[in-house]
């Protein structure tokens, strides 16, 4: 039994690598066959096509890429078309709650706005304090010492003010020594 299966074997792997010389040389005939098979006196009118080929790409791609001027317009038209369905979904959403017997509360985020009764219109409140909080705020943004040797400068200036305090204090003790009317404490 084991002898019988080994030839099988065999034998199969013989038909394959039989098999894949018969494919090996069919592709090499059909390849021959297809460079016997073109003509030379056609390069011309390939070409010609070629170049009608080369031109509707040409066309297709500048077609495909308008200018700024039209982009902008079929960017302003989806802009437009999208706010109106937008607007149209809420109308729709709102209509739906009204018809259950729903009244819909919106929160508004900022702040609180009144409408004066006499002329119509629409008056925010602000307090005092928000304002010169803002204020304050942008005065503190200005900066006065923005390089660097400015810094340094501003560092030099307060040291000798220091210094020079420091020797009219000294001097002062001194005149205050000499006079014999010194009391520290």
């Amino acid at each position: 039994m084991k002898k019988n299966r080994s030839r099988d074997k065999v034998d199969n792997i013989v038909e394959t690598k039989e098999e894949k010389k018969k494919e090996k040389s069919n592709k090499k005939k059909r390849k021959a066959e297809e460079k016997n098979s073109t003509t030379i006196g056609t390069v011309g009118n390939e070409n010609e096509g070629n170049f009608q080929k080369q031109d509707e790409w040409i066309t297709d791609y500048q077609q495909s890429r308008p200018g700024l001027k039209i982009l902008q317009q079929r960017i302003d038209e989806f802009i437009v078309a999208h706010e109106e369905e937008l607007e149209q979904e809420r109308k729709e959403r709102e209509a739906r709650l009204t018809e259950g017997g729903w009244t819909l509360v919106e929160h508004h985020k900022g702040r609180k706005k009144t409408t004066e009764a006499e002329s119509g219109t629409t008056v925010g409140s602000v307090s005092q304090t928000a304002v010169e909080g803002k204020l304050a705020k942008q005065k503190s943004k200005e900066v006065s010492d923005f390089y660097r040797f400015q810094k340094r400068q501003a560092q030099r200036n307060e040291l000798m003010m220091l210094q020079s305090k420091f020797e009219q204090e000294k001097k002062h003790i001194q005149q205050l020594k000499a006079a014999r009317k010194f009391r520290p404490y």
